[in-house]
């Protein structure tokens, strides 16, 4: 990819789960008041998305930022909210970051303050919750009862790759955690480690209460995802 292809970018899209979400990177709305059932997981979300990676990224070049990321979101999500995110903003560079295949979704549109909903009424559920020690039968049900392993980080990585292409954007796949990661093209290469984690530990980067990395982990990825479209033919 071409410095001017770079530049003809009309925005950045951005999916995936906390980590593509900054959370943790600000302390203006808390995780703690979303817990509570005090704010929205969306509202909490809100502050930290402007310091993390994908707005660095669109503001060294020079566009808007879009970042769909939800903390505790699925690959499900993330493929449902692509296409119409592309319908709305073609001509984007997509930053999208692959998340444990352990989660899922489901639409539940029923009254009621339910962990992990989305303003869609979709329910994320998932360990991710039961990791940091969040218990809610909904979530407990699933982890116990439903929730079975598959690695179909090759299928999401081709539906979205081939969105993408239909709306003239060029998508990064951005793996997350420690899960085989499929040989397709444009696969983000974290410096010859796996995944954004492995990358992180090896690099030492302070991690917070809740298990995500700091400030300057999303400034490092913000450089080496510009350094990669310069890299580009």
């Amino acid at each position: 990819m071409s410095s001017h292809y770079i530049k003809n970018f009309k925005s950045v899209l951005a999916f995936g789960d906390s980590h593509v979400a900054g959370c943790e990177l600000s302390h203006e709305l808390s995780i703690e008041e979303c817990l509570r059932n005090n704010i929205s997981i969306e509202t909490a979300d809100e502050p930290g998305k402007q310091l993390a990676f994908p707005k660095i990224v669109a503001d060294a070049l020079g566009v808007p930022c879009y970042n769909y990321a939800m903390t505790g979101g699925s690959n499900a999500r993330s493929l449902r909210l692509l296409v119409k995110a592309l319908q709305d903003h073609p001509n984007s560079l997509v930053l999208f970051g692959y998340t444990c295949t352990d989660r899922s979704e489901f639409y539940y549109p029923d009254a009621g303050d339910f962990l992990g909903r989305d303003k869609d009424n979709f329910i994320q559920v998932g360990v991710q919750w039961d990791i940091v020690g969040i218990k809610h039968p909904i979530n407990d049900l699933f982890i116990k009862h439903i929730v079975r392993f598959y690695n179909d980080l090759e299928e999401v990585m081709f539906y979205s790759q081939c969105a993408c292409e239909k709306y003239n954007s060029q998508i990064i796949h951005l793996p997350l955690f420690l899960e085989r990661v499929p040989k397709i093209e444009n696969v983000f290469n974290y410096e010859g480690y796996e995944n954004y984690i492995s990358w992180c530990q090896a690099k030492g980067f302070k991690q917070m209460p809740f298990y995500h990395y700091d400030i300057e982990a999303h400034r490092e990825l913000a450089r080496l995802v510009l350094g990669t479209l310069n890299n580009r033919e």
